[in-house]
């Protein structure tokens, strides 16, 4: 080191050997040091013999759900398979349960090691992370009564969503539904996870499921068809039905509120066209033995079926619509309830001699949750608003 003679040289050289003795982390240890589960789980889907689990890690992974029932030692491993491929070299999973007995609790976590290199003969894996054990519970289908809860119109408010939950009796009930506008629109990655995913898990969709009803501000924003990847769908369609015991809900997908030529849409909707597809459906579900056997019929959905002047919050359009298509259909459905959101404005409407409709509506405004309990003596609903004062308690 004394022979060399040029300062710079020498400062150079023992800069190198200084760094040259520093111990550097493999990219091994970086990325299993950084792996972690960063969205979820939480439960989708439910039904008395299965339910999908959604997750994510931090990177690309390979990721299971270890399985069991409550109480059990014994687990089994489940995956997701698309013909013959295991779901693997990715961060968003949902992994269906299946061929489980109904009205029985199970115990779950999730596992997921990190892919370092995805090779063509070895993959290279990190070391395996594993969730905490979670419990949830099948449905019951011979129940006579269940409860659940219904928000809407929270649009991005995480920190409002989560004051009213803290509200609900979220023990004691099945599920959660979220009636629309959750989102503003659609613009950002992860945008559901900050909106209303991340505090719903924290809150109670780890072991207890919620299901999106979608509006029309969900339907927006250049990431609205990515939405499939967060939650998930009923035959892969927003809309769709649940049962709950002997209490049948019916999932209706309003669209948008303005014709699908408006310029706001660009010319690339077709609502009209899928309001028409799911009337013929409601047709054929409201023809089904299960809904004819059922004791109560709720109906869920964003916008109301209102004519015009019966709100000066509701959209014209759609709502007008509804009106004439889903109207005529659903009053020969002895249908028990119908509940929506997107007037912000809270509004029950109760037929009479007068009224399209023969059955309640209540609308719900943009700053309430509603807690129902259905069984033999009807359906009970208590909404409370964001200061927890109750604004309804009625049986229906």
């Amino acid at each position: 080191m004394n022979s060399i003679k040029n300062p710079v040289l020498k400062l150079f050289v023992l800069l190198f050997i200084i760094s040259s003795n520093i111990p550097v982390a493999t990219s091994q240890e970086t990325a299993d040091s950084a792996y972690r589960f960063n969205h979820g789980p939480y439960l989708q889907g439910l039904t008395s013999n299965s339910v999908f689990v959604y997750f994510s890690s931090s990177s690309n992974g390979f990721s299971w759900i270890d399985l069991k029932p409550s109480g059990s030692k014994n687990f089994s491993r489940h995956v997701s398979i698309d013909d013959g491929l295991i779901e693997a070299n990715n961060t968003k999973n949902a992994i269906l349960l299946k061929e489980l007995s109904p009205d029985t609790e199970y115990e779950y976590r999730t596992v997921s090691i990190p892919i370092l290199q995805f090779r063509l003969s070895q993959n290279i894996y990190g070391d395996t992370i594993r969730s905490p054990w979670y419990k949830f519970k099948t449905l019951n289908p011979d129940a006579t009564c269940c409860s659940f809860i219904t928000t809407s119109d929270i649009h991005d408010d995480a920190e409002k969503l989560n004051r009213l939950l803290s509200y609900m009796p979220l023990d004691s009930v099945e599920m959660v539904f979220l009636l629309g506008d959750i989102l503003s629109h659609f613009s950002r990655e992860g945008q559901p996870y900050s909106s209303f995913i991340d505090v719903s898990v924290e809150k109670f969709a780890k072991e207890k499921p919620f299901v999106l009803v979608r509006g029309n501000h969900d339907t927006r924003g250049r990431l609205a068809r990515t939405y499939p990847e967060y939650i998930y769908r009923p035959n892969n369609h927003f809309y769709g039905t649940y049962q709950l015991g002997d209490t049948y809900i019916i999932l209706l997908d309003t669209g948008e509120d303005k014709e699908d030529s408006h310029h706001d849409y660009s010319g690339i909707t077709a609502f009209e066209a899928y309001r028409t597809e799911q009337a013929e459906w409601l047709k054929k579900i409201i023809s089904s033995q299960e809904f004819k056997k059922a004791k109560r019929r709720v109906v869920l959905a964003h916008i109301p079926p209102m004519a015009r002047g019966e709100s000066t919050r509701a959209s014209r359009h759609t709502s007008d619509v509804l009106y004439r298509t889903y109207l005529p259909i659903l009053n020969q459905a002895n249908i028990n309830l119908i509940v929506c959101g997107h007037t912000h404005r809270f509004q029950l409407m109760k037929p009479t001699k007068e009224t399209a409709y023969n059955f309640p509506i209540l609308i719900n405004d943009n700053k309430s949750i509603s807690y129902f309990h259905a069984g033999p003596e009807g359906i009970s609903v208590k909404t409370v608003n964001e200061e927890g004062e109750v604004t309804l308690n009625e049986v229906f």
